[in-house]
């Protein structure tokens, strides 16, 4: 696979024909969210399709800090043992089902994921002999809420999803400082079949004007033009 700038590069020799100049009128980052928007229609029909979810395309955040707060902040009751995200989490991709959080949990690697439970069904979490000992996580307003007995010993959190824009992630590390990813270096999260498909449609469609524009080669501070030819 490739990272982000590698693919980008590759979607602009496509529509170049091999030939790119210093005076391009694309963009890189016109290019890349054409990208994800393609990457996250074509996940949206896969699930709708009844495909599992690829590893290839989730992302985690492995250590988000939590903080403690009383469950009025969610519209829970007072007492309730509870603790948040201190800060909000990327957009997940929305199916017509749910966010695509695929897990959220603590940090051990061996430890058991929480039960990721929506917001209307948070009232009653735990509520009865069966539950009392899990503990539950829920999203409102992009943050992260854990309750449950777990609840009061965390500091910190993991959370698994597949984002709209993958780049997000990259405003969260590690307590060493280290990417949870880096656009720079680290693979798009992406299957090479469904990378095929987004150049595919971006060729024939979402980047057609471009392709049809000529090139200016010169590389001369001149408006040069001359017709793409498309290998």
């Amino acid at each position: 696979m490739a990272t982000i700038k590698e693919i980008v590069y590759d979607v602009k020799n496509i529509i170049r024909g091999g030939q790119q100049s210093d005076d391009e009128i694309i963009s890189d980052s016109q290019i890349e969210f054409q990208i994800n928007s393609l990457r996250a229609q074509f996940i949206r029909q896969d699930l709708n399709k009844r495909r599992s979810i690829s590893d290839n395309i989730k992302q985690v955040i492995s250590r988000l800090p939590v903080i403690s707060v009383s469950g009025t902040t969610c519209g829970l009751h007072d007492g309730l043992k509870i603790v948040r995200s201190a800060s909000k989490i990327p957009n997940p991709i929305e199916t017509s089902n749910e966010d695509l959080i695929t897990a959220i949990g603590p940090t051990g690697l061996l430890s058991p994921n929480f039960h990721v439970i929506p917001y209307n069904r948070a009232p009653w979490a735990g509520s009865n002999r069966y539950t009392k000992r899990m503990t539950f996580a829920f999203l409102l307003d992009s943050f992260v809420y854990v309750t449950g007995p777990e609840s009061e010993m965390l500091d910190h959190i993991k959370i698994e999803g597949v984002w709209q824009n993958p780049r997000d992630v990259s405003d969260y590390n590690t307590d060493l400082g280290i990417y949870n990813y880096n656009p720079d270096t680290d693979e798009y999260p992406v299957s090479l079949s469904m990378l095929d498909l987004i150049k595919q449609s971006m060729m024939a469609q979402n980047m057609q004007p471009f392709v049809q524009m000529p090139t200016d080669n010169s590389n001369n501070a001149k408006s040069d033009l001359q017709p793409n030819q498309q290998k």
